[in-house]
């Protein structure tokens, strides 16, 4: 995601009387699968290298951890922003799924945009991203976007699934500070 963009909403909500209070009082269904699932992933991204089980579960807890936040999401759907964190959730999921459980990364993105450090645990498989290559599914759907400064704060590769979650959760942060109770 593009947290600056969230940073953004958040501000301009300030600037517009917005709260965090009336954010605070929004009323999440579900709140503790979505905060398990960030946990599981989390966990599972330490863990990969680290214990076998892991290594050779990682698409399992991926896909699993991805279909409860869908859930989530769809149980979520009247609150601002959610259809499109939901819908970025499920472009991003789809990519990992039909990869092995691996998000797929363009090697020239990366270099382009600075990022050549990353490259070699890329190829070594050391991370929850892959290289992009022919045989990937879903290439344009892939981590294939470059940013770096003045376009965000650090240089990172998104895919379109990254942009619509940030784009919701930005949406989300404004409308609900800003919103009367």
């Amino acid at each position: 995601m593009v947290y600056e963009i969230a940073l953004i909403a958040v501000a301009l909500a300030f600037l517009r009387g917005g709260s965090l209070r009336r954010l605070q009082r929004t009323e999440f269904r579900h709140p503790l699968p979505i905060i398990a699932c960030f946990l599981v992933q989390t966990a599972a991204m330490l863990l990969y290298d680290r214990i076998p089980f892991v290594h050779d579960t990682f698409p399992i807890w991926i896909s699993l951890s991805y279909l409860v936040l869908a859930y989530c999401c769809w149980q979520n759907r009247h609150l601002p922003g959610f259809l499109a964190f939901g819908a970025g959730l499920l472009l991003n999921f789809a990519v990992i799924a039909l990869n092995d459980g691996r998000m797929p990364v363009s090697l020239a993105a990366l270099e382009w945009a600075g990022l050549d450090e990353y490259i070699a645990p890329l190829q070594e498989g050391v991370t929850k991203h892959q290289p992009l290559t022919q045989a990937s599914y879903l290439p344009l759907l892939s981590d294939v976007i470059p940013l770096k400064p003045p376009y965000a704060l650090s240089s990172r590769i998104v895919s379109v699934g990254d942009l619509l979650m940030t784009l919701g959760i930005s949406r989300f942060l404004y409308r609900r500070m800003v919103e009367s109770s």
